[in-house]
């Protein structure tokens, strides 16, 4: 069905908007056009601290704008149980991090009028 294929599409590109606008947010400038951390880096599996952090800022981003936890589990190809634990770092991030507390209020404007309509 055709109405089924554009709803499909426009979720992933919400998505992918998504994914850029947190990456944008938390990466850092290295110079020579190159950034601290990349798309690949955070929807892979490394476990470095500023990539988990960035990780949960998706993960909270994602949530917030309407996406299911099921959704969010198949594109970091985590479980559903997995999401919820790093969406449940956001919390003592908040509290310790005023380098995610930044990112997080940046990505959060930046985000605000995306929506995956019909999911």
């Amino acid at each position: 069905n055709l109405y089924n294929e554009w709803k499909e599409k426009y979720k992933e590109n919400a998505m992918n908007k998504v994914i850029d606008i947190v990456v944008d947010c938390c990466a850092t400038d290295l110079g020579n056009g190159q950034k601290s951390l990349t798309r690949e880096d955070v929807l892979g599996k490394r476990k470095d601290e500023n990539i988990c952090m960035t990780r949960t800022i998706l993960v909270n981003q994602l949530l917030w704008a309407g996406f299911t936890v099921s959704t969010v589990s198949s594109l970091l190809h985590r479980t559903p149980q997995a999401i919820r634990r790093i969406n449940a770092q956001n919390t003592s991030y908040i509290a310790s991090s005023r380098a995610y507390r930044i990112a997080l209020s940046e990505a959060t404007i930046r985000c605000k009028d995306i929506e995956p309509r019909g999911v």
